[in-house]
């Protein structure tokens, strides 16, 4: 008898369980169906737009002729796994775009993207790709465009250098739960941040002095710059490095250290170098009349 009752009582607590996460889940789905939410939308477009790359050193890559609809925005690949239309064989020229979500676009129309206000740009016999992939740090990036490039040539490398340039990036697949469940990926975000111990500013500007100034993360720069040597030596291709800055707070900028180590590993190499935080400041002080503290 108090076996019979102990089993019950454990059926009927399983089954409010059961019942209470699929109300959460459902409470979840309706307050993200704005598409604002950025870890559900980062969530969607691992989901929807991204595969297991073959070559672990890469990761992941995007899946070629997927369309999807990430914040409102569509995110359309051709055939190569690129956000953008296909590439034009029969430009003289093309300038390849290089990196992780800033250069993929990721908010923004492919219009507005580097790439598309670069195509708008150039004179017509320069074709303009996009082999931006989010998620992704510098040397990862480079390798993808290194395997690309096996099948279509550029003269030109764009390369973004963001902050998450020197991160550790380990891809794998998330379990069933958290890849059907909206809940389950936010409650996983959330335990991971505070697992992390880290919050605000300084805790944000002392994990990238540890990312950058780690042995990992510059052997993650070492190995990019050599693919990028190797790349200029085998195809003749023209490398310009950009710095892209840490945008929380342009105001007290103290993130510098970012910017001298991409110059100091640029010059090394002979790549050409643009730092990108001074357009950065002068576009806020142009648009706001003042600079700008950002809360991301």
């Amino acid at each position: 008898m108090w076996i019979r009752s102990w089993g019950r009582n454990l059926l009927l607590m399983s089954l409010g369980i059961i019942l209470a996460l699929l109300a959460g889940e459902g409470v979840v789905r309706v307050a993200t169906m704005d598409q604002q939410n950025y870890v559900i939308e980062m969530w969607r477009y691992a989901k929807l737009l991204k595969e297991k790359s073959p070559d672990p050193e890469i990761g992941h890559q995007h899946l070629p002729n997927h369309s999807a609809t990430l914040q409102n925005v569509i995110i359309q690949t051709n055939e190569f796994g690129m956000r953008g239309p296909r590439p034009d064989s029969h430009a003289q020229h093309r300038v390849a775009i290089v990196g992780d979500s800033i250069a993929l676009g990721w908010g923004i129309s492919d219009q507005q993207s580097l790439r598309g206000q670069l195509a708008q740009r150039l004179p017509e016999k320069f074709d303009v790709v996009n082999a931006g992939v989010g998620n992704m740090n510098m040397a990862q990036s480079v390798k993808l465009w290194s395997k690309i490039n096996q099948k279509i040539k550029a003269d030109t490398l764009i390369v973004l250098v963001t902050p998450r340039a020197t991160a550790k990036v380990i891809t794998q697949e998330p379990g069933w739960f958290v890849k059907h469940s909206e809940l389950a990926a936010l409650a996983l975000t959330f335990i991971k941040q505070l697992m992390s111990g880290e919050f605000g500013e300084q805790a944000l500007l002392h994990g990238y002095q540890q990312q950058w100034q780690s042995e990992a993360g510059q052997a993650i720069l070492t190995s990019a710059f050599n693919q990028l040597k190797h790349i200029t030596q085998v195809h003749n291709a023209r490398v310009i490095i950009a710095s892209v800055p840490e945008m929380h707070d342009f105001n007290h900028y103290q993130f510098g250290f970012m910017e001298q180590e991409t110059k100091r590993y640029a010059e090394q190499y002979g790549f050409t170098y643009i730092d990108l935080l001074p357009c950065y400041k002068a576009l806020l002080l142009h648009h706001f009349g003042f600079h700008l503290k950002i809360s991301i």
